[in-house]
């Protein structure tokens, strides 16, 4: 047996019969253990960076949401962004795996969105298009418009601290003020009121999440099916008759770009109840609410997917994710 005595830095090689065993150095060793703590520190460093990012981001979009004008759901600030989640996801919600539904997505659990691929196409479209977002509304056009108003009108706006209870407001104690207010409009008209121009958002075209059935069906069905009767026949027919189906084509097109491209009416953000009106003071009247009739106590109610006040004659759509005044359907 022959043993080679190297440098501290070498390796110690023993050779016994026809084996070799190679023992490593106490260098090497910690190279080793250096290079592995290197590695392990790189990726918690990129897990804490990560980690970060993502959290930087829900603030960003939770501050984006209670700073909003809108009584619009919690979604991401932009179509930029949806587009950019749905990149990094690499596809849509319907067919993403989720830690709950095992691994198949959407479209395997028992509730599932059904806009979802609409928000998908919505998203690659629109963030091309630099368009605007509204819960999960697309805008199209809008402009800022001066309007005049009263000095103390966003104070009655945001409610004066006014009662509360369990979410709903204290009718009880809106009457009395509105008793109050009312007894005191003498002094009231003697007062000088002010009045100033305020920027409001005014919303021009736009269009809801379900945009690709308006435009890829109805549409074509509308315009296919005037095409077809204006070819076959209206020809041979009286003027009148001529002209008047022609009228109600007109006013038919020009309705259904008036429900699709336009403002449903998007609630206001309310943070306090404003101010009941005189139209407001019998609870017993029955008012729609979507589908259904029925009562709802105090003229105003809290809304928690928006977290604002909307009135009994408005509804939160979960679709288009804001509260549309007077709601009939999306």
């Amino acid at each position: 047996m022959s043993n080679n005595n190297l440098d501290s830095s070498n390796t110690t090689t023993t050779t016994t019969g026809r084996y070799k065993t190679k023992e490593i150095s106490p260098l090497e060793i910690a190279n080793d253990d250096i290079s592995s703590t290197g590695s392990t520190n790189n990726n918690t460093t990129t897990t804490t960076i990560e980690e970060q990012y993502k959290s930087e981001r829900e603030q960003y979009k939770l501050r984006h949401w209670k700073e909003s004008e809108y009584a619009a759901g919690l979604v991401e600030p932009t179509w930029a962004d949806e587009h950019f989640k749905n990149q990094q996801q690499g596809c849509c919600n319907c067919c993403c795996p989720g830690e709950t539904s095992g691994g198949m997505g959407q479209m395997f659990q028992e509730e599932m969105d059904p806009g979802c691929g609409c928000i998908f196409l919505s998203a690659l479209v629109c963030s091309k298009l630099n368009a605007g977002r509204i819960g999960n509304m697309i805008i199209l056009k809008e402009r800022y418009v001066m309007v005049e108003v009263d000095d103390n009108e966003e104070d009655e706006e945001e409610g004066g601290g006014q009662e509360q209870i369990d979410g709903f407001v204290d009718e009880e104690a809106l009457h009395q003020r509105n008793n109050k207010s009312n007894n005191d409009t003498t002094i009231e008209k003697n007062k000088t009121t002010t009045k100033r121009l305020v920027r409001k958002r005014e919303i021009q075209f736009m269009l809801g999440p379900f945009w690709p059935m308006l435009l890829f069906i109805t549409y074509p069905l509308i315009f296919g099916v005037s095409a077809l009767t204006l070819y076959t026949a209206i020809p041979g027919k009286p003027w009148f008759v001529q002209i008047g189906w022609a009228i109600l084509t007109l006013l038919l097109i020009r309705a259904l770009f008036n429900t699709g491209f336009r403002d449903p009416g998007i609630l206001m953000r309310h943070k306090n109840p404003p101010p009941v009106k005189d139209n407001d003071d019998d609870e017993n009247t029955t008012r729609r609410v979507g589908f259904r009739w029925g009562n709802e106590n105090g003229p105003w109610r809290w809304s928690d997917q928006v977290q604002s006040y909307r009135p009994r004659n408005s509804m939160y759509c979960p679709d288009c994710k804001v509260i549309i005044e007077e709601f009939d359907h999306t």
